[in-house]
């Protein structure tokens, strides 16, 4: 790996590289090598989950700042407020790990957003917001596929004006995250060309915790299947990921895939222009959890800050035992928010019946519809009785399917349906593809192996469903 930069040579001779990254066998990663080499305006990399891009881009900063004769502007943009102060935490790290002569002796700033130099330099770290007012800045957009609808535009068009003067520049990374959005645009120039940018795309068979063999890995992984690939190359943890995620959402997260949207029956254009950073809800992964926010809710509910009409969905998962419960709004004005979201895995029946009724009992539900197929039929019926029925069961059947995927879409493309940055949710919501049958009905339901189920993208289609009636007594045996 030739070292072409300044500051590539000045992190390989003066950081200690397992100090820094606190791992304990770390590696220089070719990759890491390329980004420190880049000197140009531009850099946009596509790249797998856990690979220690936004690590390296603080190393890439401090390098920079520690080459280039110091007092400029290094600013990191974040999907939230925790990603953000992960960056100064990353940066103290490497400041920690160097080599103590050429370490910088005194902060003026050190704060969990912000470091400032002796020297004037100064790493600014903030959550989701535009850039702007500081010339000859080096900027770094993290996860940029992700941000909300529209502020991938605007935060780089912001951005841009700071690098013109000097040699400011900026870096975007991300994992994809569709065949969509400004990042793609940049990565693809499917649309347009962006000229003067330097790519690099980093899927998970030429990183080493996440390979067995590179070396061998980089010639033949991309020949080969995904599922074949991952269990030629993949560590054991790697494997065990792939196995519990859906096909494409592994592509997507860790091979950097854009994934079709032909074939989703809910666009991730659609997905992300109802996702809402700022929506208040609450996500319970326990029984316990599920009582302490039930508490939360109700509060939300008396200070005005969730709507007095709910409406919920229970699929009674078959995979894993995950039972989901999402609950919906219902607003004056026609929107369908999700505010409160319950995952149980491997949780008896008994006490799913137990949580659900205290919950069902407690919040203001016009309607709540409950999956009854197999296993789900008892709880389904105890929901029933001992809710008064505010809760109904429903029959999971193609034509009803097809009903409750066709409501969801029609409300969604409407942005009607504010959801949560939940990536499992989003990713579950795109996991559903309409495909015709040889009866010439539809099928409505996700491609998954032998681990998964939809069960997030049902719970909220029956919750919409249920908005469409004022009370479930009846409703279910329609369907």
């Amino acid at each position: 790996m030739e070292l072409r930069t300044l500051k590539a040579y000045f992190a390989a001779e003066f950081i200690d590289l397992r100090e820094a990254a606190q791992i304990e066998d770390a590696r220089w990663e070719a990759f890491q090598i390329e980004y420190l080499n880049n000197a140009g305006r531009f850099g946009a990399d596509s790249k797998s989950r856990q690979v220690g891009w936004s690590w390296t881009s603080a190393l890439d900063a401090y390098s920079d700042s520690r080459t280039n004769g110091g007092g400029q502007p290094y600013i990191f943009v974040s999907l939230n407020l925790t990603e953000a102060k992960e960056k100064i935490r990353y940066l103290r790290r490497i400041i920690d790990a160097t080599d103590e002569q050429v370490r910088p002796k005194r902060f003026i700033v050190d704060t969990s957003t912000e470091i400032e130099f002796e020297d004037g330099t100064r790493f600014i770290s903030h959550p989701l917001r535009p850039v702007r007012g500081k010339p000859q800045a080096r900027i770094y957009l993290d996860e940029i596929a992700h941000y909300p609808e529209g502020m991938d535009r605007k935060v780089y068009t912001a951005a841009l004006p700071s690098t013109t003067k000097g040699d400011g520049y900026i870096r975007l990374g991300s994992s994809p995250l569709g065949a969509r959005g400004l990042f793609w645009e940049i990565m693809t120039e499917s649309l347009r060309k962006w000229p003067g940018f330097r790519r690099m795309i980093i899927p998970w068979w030429i990183v080493s915790a996440l390979c067995t063999d590179i070396e061998t890995a980089s010639v033949e992984a991309p020949l080969m299947e995904t599922a074949a690939r991952v269990h030629r190359f993949g560590t054991p943890a790697l494997v065990e990921i792939f196995e519990n995620m859906f096909l494409e959402d592994f592509q997507q997260e860790y091979e950097c895939l854009w994934v079709d949207e032909a074939t989703a029956w809910i666009s991730w254009d659609v997905i992300t222009r109802n996702r809402d950073a700022d929506l208040i809800y609450w996500h319970a992964k326990s029984i316990d959890q599920a009582l302490e926010m039930l508490d939360e809710v109700e509060h939300g509910i008396a200070t005005s800050q969730v709507e007095p009409v709910l409406t919920g969905g229970i699929d009674v998962g078959r995979h894993r035992d995950l039972t989901e419960l999402i609950v919906c709004g219902k607003s004056t004005t026609g929107q369908l928010p999700i505010r409160f979201m319950v995952s149980l895995e491997r949780t008896s029946f008994d006490d799913q019946k137990e949580i659900f009724t205290k919950i069902i009992e407690r919040l203001p539900f016009t309607s709540v519809l409950v999956d009854r197929n197999g296993i789900g039929m008892q709880l389904a019926e105890d929901l029933e009785r001992t809710t008064g029925g505010r809760a109904a069961g429903v029959t999971f059947s193609g034509p009803s399917k097809e009903l409750w995927a066709v409501e969801a879409r029609v409300q969604a493309e409407r942005n009607k349906t504010p959801l949560p940055p939940d990536r499992d949710l989003a990713y579950q919501i795109h996991s559903i593809k309409k495909t015709p049958t040889q009866a010439t009905a539809n099928r409505y339901d996700a491609e998954r192996n032998d681990k998964h189920h939809a069960d997030k993208f049902w719970a909220w289609a029956l919750a919409l469903w249920a908005a469409r009636t004022e009370t479930a007594g009846g409703f279910g045996a329609r369907y």
